[in-house]
């Protein structure tokens, strides 16, 4: 079934969200060797870091909302596929850019993050496993940088079973639901980390699931629900930078016990300092995907080739950039500088190489095509 829907109309504003919220997973993954403890699920670390919590706070900021942010566009632009080429072109674009390079990247580029995992490690829990076991990686409890694609995948399978059995997306009811919904599932979680709790295996975690669900049936809703987004929503950032210094603080002081004494299975709706935090952190996901969507709108929404590109180069570097990353603080992890310029070495030097092999062996490829659908030279356009 078609659904009729409004002219085509390019989103630029999105397009370079998009872009940006993909690019960041570069410097997400960057700074965990330089955090100032440890990471354990990390091969490596820069003593120089120890004590110095710059790169913590880092973290936590992108991780509270970036995820959040992709799976708004993500509804966004599914809603909006739906309405205007129905639900078996969604179905079948979800499969060719989502499903595909799931799987392939599954068979290639998780082994090798995760050999070098290992290498890197010498081998020390939990990366002491026999290497027959790195093609099968995936089924052994562990999908890394991949898993969103496959949380991805889910989301979308129940969006359109709903949307087949007749749900609409444009009652307000969803803004007055989902954002509280976060919050409730959020207090199951048990990582005191700014967002939701980690989830690489091959069963998603109910609440983690719950969580982006949310962002993304809101998305769902701003298309269809004809919501302007207004380049005033930008003062959102404001208080989304109050939520965080408030929430950061009793998120760390909750750590500092929990390193202490209690159990890390604790819920977070069992500690009076979470159920204060748990909020803030929702409130800064939700304040920053509103902020961000009226940022872009005031920087970027005229048609733009530049970001047109990145946001056509950036699913492709998100991909293909963890073993770069690795690679990278393993050479520079050595070096008699600055752990700040290692950091940046590692962002810059991993973001060139990655556009690099974008230009030149994927955007015009097949490759490209499964990604982002043919793509022409401007030289060929302009003839």
């Amino acid at each position: 079934m078609t659904i009729a829907g409004p002219p085509t109309q390019r989103f630029y504003h999105l397009d370079a969200l998009r872009a940006v919220a993909m690019m960041l997973g570069i410097v997400l993954h960057a700074t965990l060797f330089v955090l100032p403890e440890p990471e354990i699920l990390w091969p490596m670390h820069d003593p120089a870091a120890i004590g110095k919590p710059f790169y913590r706070i880092v973290i936590d900021v992108i991780h509270g909302f970036r995820m959040p942010v992709f799976f708004m566009l993500s509804g966004y632009f599914s809603a909006l596929l739906w309405q205007r080429r129905g639900l078996r072109s969604l179905a079948l674009q979800r499969l060719k850019r989502v499903g595909l390079p799931f799987i392939v990247a599954c068979f290639t580029i998780l082994p090798l993050s995760v050999g070098l995992m290992s290498w890197m490690s010498g081998g020390v829990e939990p990366y002491n496993f026999p290497l027959w076991v790195l093609p099968l990686i995936w089924l052994f409890g562990t999908l890394g940088h991949l898993w969103f694609l496959w949380y991805l995948l889910f989301i979308s399978a129940c969006f359109l079973v709903a949307a087949r059995l007749g749900v609409q997306f444009r009652h307000p009811v969803a803004w007055w639901l989902a954002i509280p919904l976060t919050a409730a599932v959020s207090l199951v979680m048990v990582e005191p980390v700014f967002g939701s709790d980690t989830s690489i295996g091959l069963i998603p975690a109910p609440a983690v699931f719950v969580y982006y669900a949310c962002f993304f049936v809101f998305g769902a809703y701003l298309y269809q629900g004809n919501v302007t987004v207004s380049r005033w929503w930008t003062v959102a950032l404001l208080p989304a930078a109050a939520a965080f210094s408030v929430g950061y603080r009793l998120l760390s002081q909750y750590q500092v016990l929990l390193d202490g004494s209690e159990s890390e299975t604790t819920f977070l709706y069992e500690h009076l300092l979470t159920r204060i935090a748990v909020p803030l952190e929702v409130a800064f996901a939700w304040l920053m995907c509103f902020g961000l969507m009226g940022l872009f709108v005031l920087v970027a929404s005229r048609a733009s080739f530049t970001w047109r590109y990145l946001s056509d180069a950036s699913y492709w570097m998100y991909l293909s950039h963890l073993p770069l990353v690795l690679v990278g603080q393993w050479l520079a992890i050595g070096w008699p500088v600055n752990h700040h310029v290692k950091f940046l070495v590692v962002c810059v030097g991993v973001t060139g190489i990655v556009l690099a092999t974008y230009q030149f062996g994927v955007r015009y490829t097949f490759v490209g095509n499964a990604l982002n659908g043919p793509r022409t030279r401007r030289r060929e356009a302009r003839a």
